[in-house]
């Protein structure tokens, strides 16, 4: 490396020896110059080791070059760069320490030089001593505030080391101490989406669509940020404004069925899906939503033709054995459900939605432990998820594990003050112990207080007031429970039980009956309907 003063004297004997009429010194050495007439003549003894070693270097030859620095150095050892071009060469063999020593030696002759400073905190970051080479950028930066390129260096070093918000911040100053530097500011969206850091991305991408309107790139993350924030008329327009930079496209079109699906209009979020779909069959990302949407439109036969489709164009896409699953447990096709995810449900062991579903299937079957298994699992891999605690207290709860299934109920309670599903439950299986029913009674009161007009819940409530001996109140309850759904056939029982309580047998049997019509391989209905 060819550097400052000895850098000019090396122009300077070119052009003796070639005769040229004026030396070609560029622009950016002015300063070279200037360090020349402001410095002592440099020893020319010490020139010529110096040059010497630049040809040795230029030739790799490192050691030969070292043996000619180190004369050079000997003759004129105030001259830092010649410690810089030293530190470079026992680095390229290898010589860590020796390297750094010599850096260290041209910064205690010039506290200033860049070069040795930028050379030191690069072979910091070689060696993962990245407080040290944070602290190289630091002093760059006093030294040449309005360099973003010293900055820039202090991101990129931030975002090796994962400090998302510290290089997020930095690459913004970067862009702000210097315009032309667009990169910086991409770089800070990039990391802002990487790092989940909505807010914030959407504030970049504003201020790059700012920069460059009719740059698809931003404009195309700028409404994905604002779909996700819901404001859809804002996204429609973006989307527009890209169709008239690059017309239709598969992306486009599946922007705006993500808006329409976002929105629960299904049937158009439908329509521009299988556009998309039109613009390019290989995709299986639009695939899965075509599948996912005639889920929602209950058409799972058309669901499962498309997550066909999805699996056989992406085999490892799990999200297709998920879209097959759903569309078979549609159907109540339980057992199809559990032959779709139970061959894949190891290799997809952290995959929550799978084994929630496997686990979900088997319990829809009745296979408690079974459900139990890869319920567990699901729950290991998603500690809170409120959907596999539910399950799991109804399947211990079934089991007659009460003191598991308690205690999954006052969890579910405890977190979330507002889970009426949790209250019912708990309060259902508290009465059907007949256990605590003053407690299964005041956890109703708040499941029926929370949704008044939940027929299921206003049974439970009219179930423990029978039980508690308040067989007028309950017959209340549980008629307001049959008024809002009749086909329940638990419901419809314990109304007759109720009426037979209070003497109105004829209307007793007349539920019993009703219920009898449902579930018609139920021997005690059956006996309660028609008595000998």
């Amino acid at each position: 490396m060819l550097i400052d003063k000895y850098k000019f004297y090396y122009l300077f004997t070119i052009f003796m020896i070639t005769g040229c009429s004026q030396l070609p010194v560029p622009a950016a050495d002015q300063s070279v110059t200037e360090t020349v007439e402001s410095n002592q003549e440099p020893n020319p003894e010490a020139l010529k080791h110096f040059m010497d070693a630049q040809l040795y270097i230029s030739q790799k030859n490192f050691p030969m070059a070292i043996i000619e620095l180190q004369d050079a150095l000997r003759l004129d050892p105030k001259e830092g760069y010649i410690h810089v071009s030293l530190a470079e060469s026992f680095w390229k063999l290898g010589k860590i320490e020796r390297a750094e020593a010599h850096l260290k030696s041209a910064l205690s002759l010039n506290d200033n030089d860049v070069d040795a400073r930028k050379i030191l905190a690069d072979q910091y970051i070689i060696r993962h001593q990245y407080d040290k080479a944070d602290e190289q950028f630091n002093v760059l930066h006093i030294i040449e505030p309005d360099k973003a390129e010293h900055v820039i260096a202090q991101a990129e070093l931030a975002a090796a080391r994962m400090q998302w918000n510290k290089a997020i911040k930095l690459y913004r100053e970067a862009y702000d101490l210097d315009k032309a530097m667009i990169y910086a500011l991409e770089k800070a969206a990039e990391i802002s989406l990487r790092s989940n850091k909505l807010q914030t991305a959407w504030e970049i991408y504003a201020q790059l669509v700012k920069i460059d309107g009719r740059n698809v790139e931003y404009l195309s993350a700028y409404a994905d940020l604002i779909i996700m924030e819901e404001r859809y008329d804002e996204a429609t327009e973006i989307i527009n404004k890209i169709m008239d930079v690059e017309g239709h496209s598969k992306d486009r079109l599946f922007q705006s069925g993500i808006i329409f699906y976002q929105k629960n209009q299904m049937p158009q979020a439908l329509d521009f899906f299988k556009k998309a779909y039109e613009f390019d069959k290989q995709d299986a990302n639009v695939l899965h939503f075509i599948a996912t949407v005639f889920l929602e439109l209950d058409q799972p036969d058309s669901s499962k033709v498309y997550a066909a489709k999805q699996l056989q164009l992406d085999p490892k896409d799990h999200r297709g054995y998920i879209n097959s699953a759903l569309a078979e447990m549609n159907k109540n096709q339980f057992l199809k459900a559990v032959e779709i995810l139970l061959p894949v449900v190891e290799t997809y062991n952290q995959e929550y939605a799978i084994q929630y579903l496997l686990g979900n299937a088997y319990y829809q079957e009745k296979k408690y432990e079974e459900a139990l298994v890869y319920l567990n699992s699901a729950l290991k891999i998603s500690p809170k998820s409120r959907n596999v605690l539910h399950v799991l207290a109804i399947i211990n709860d079934t089991m007659q594990l009460w003191t598991a299934s308690d205690s999954l109920y006052e969890k579910l309670i405890s977190s979330d003050s507002t889970d009426v599903q949790a209250y019912n439950n708990y309060a259902y299986s508290l009465v059907e112990r007949n256990e605590r029913l003053d407690f299964a009674l005041q956890i109703s009161t708040k499941a029926i207080t929370l949704v008044p007009k939940n027929a299921a819940y206003l049974d439970t409530y009219g179930w423990i007031l029978f039980k508690l001996g308040k067989h007028d109140e309950a017959l209340t309850y549980i008629q307001h429970s049959i008024e809002l759904e009749d086909t329940n056939v638990v419901v419809l029982e314990h109304l007759g039980d109720v009426l037979m309580r209070v003497n109105r047998k004829t209307d007793a049997l007349k539920f019993y009956r009703k219920a009898y019509e449902f579930d018609s391989s139920n021997d005690t209905l059956k006996n309660k309907a028609f008595p000998e």
